[in-house]
């Protein structure tokens, strides 16, 4: 797990970015109007390579082994959530918050994984 802080402020940043951009192609891609389950799958699908695009520009700068998993993986979940719940007020700022939930997802299931080290 990384603890320079140069590398956690990139993972947050990438993860911000990410979850910021699928929520607001979401947000512009799906109208209010649609059934939720529809609107999670087509969030999912945008998401989905905005967070593999999100982590492929971040890469070179932070490590790719450090910010693909959590800006993939914010990308899907605030593409998903922000289809899913379109009626809320600002769908960049609900994506780039859910970005950061999972950025400590993946920070605390790293720890739990990884454990006690001899």
């Amino acid at each position: 797990m990384e603890r320079r802080v140069y590398f956690i402020f990139g993972d947050v940043l990438a993860c911000i970015v990410s979850g910021a951009v699928a929520g607001w192609l979401t947000g512009f891609v799906v109208p209010g109007d649609w059934f939720a389950l529809v609107g999670m799958i087509t969030g999912m699908a945008i998401g989905m390579p905005v967070g593999m695009i999100g982590g492929y520009l971040f890469s070179p700068l932070f490590g790719a082994f450090e910010v693909m998993l959590p800006a993939s993986l914010s990308g899907m979940v605030a593409g998903m959530v922000v289809g899913m719940g379109h009626t809320m007020g600002s769908t960049a700022l609900s994506g780039a918050v859910i970005g950061v939930g999972c950025l400590v997802f993946c920070y605390l299931l790293q720890a739990r994984l990884e454990g006690e080290v001899s």
